[in-house]
């Protein structure tokens, strides 16, 4: 029998902007924007490159690094510009936002826009997750929810201090972002951004 997705999501719990995994262990994530290392020049590229060398070497835990594209949603931009169009006195300024509209809708209806997002996540593991069942005996005490909070800050606060010195400027998800990731992820024929609004509050009220 075919077991429903959401038996693959092994997140238990979302609080403190942290997924917490079904074995305990602690998940936190960074939205971090893209860089095209292709337009740099190469003192730039030399640069960038060693600071994430740095970082790489700096590291005494692992990290995940998450891409995945999603269909862009252009539906703000297109009101934006629809406002800009109302407010417009200027005819022939007039008549060049309202191709320029026209242009869009036909683009965006016969073109697949995409999205590329990046997320570095930064991970705490229980003591006792990796250890093996015949030496159970021998596992120290296991650390509260509370030290391995400590901990996982810790390292979040280490990797976007770094990454932040590269010009990356991450940006820490928080409990809604989080849980909207999820959604997303496992529902990618959405556009970026256009969960329903009555999911939107689902999931809020699930966060409590």
């Amino acid at each position: 029998m075919v077991k429903p997705t959401y038996y693959l999501i092994k997140v238990k719990e979302i609080k403190d902007n942290v997924y917490i995994l079904e074995n305990g262990n602690l998940r936190a994530v960074l939205a971090v924007p893209g860089v095209n290392i292709e337009l740099m020049n190469e003192e730039d590229q030399n640069m960038l490159l060693s600071q994430f060398k740095s970082l790489l070497d700096g590291l005494d835990f692992p990290l995940q690094i998450f891409v995945y594209s999603r269909y862009e949603n252009l539906d703000n931009y297109l009101k934006l510009i629809q406002a800009r169009y109302e407010e417009e006195t200027n005819p022939l300024i007039k008549f060049q936002i309202d191709e320029y509209i026209k242009f869009l809708e036909d683009y965006l209806e016969n073109h697949k826009v995409m999205r590329k997002m990046f997320f570095v996540i930064v991970p705490y593991d229980t003591a006792t997750s990796e250890i093996p069942l015949p030496i159970a005996q021998k596992v120290p005490q296991a650390e509260s929810y509370q030290e391995m909070l400590f901990h996982l800050e810790t390292r979040v606060d280490y990797v976007t201090q770094i990454l932040s010195n590269m010009g990356l400027m991450p940006v820490r998800l928080n409990n809604l972002e989080l849980l909207e990731l999820l959604f997303e992820c496992y529902n990618p024929t959405l556009r970026y951004g256009q969960i329903p609004k009555q999911i939107i509050e689902k999931l809020t009220e699930f966060l409590g």
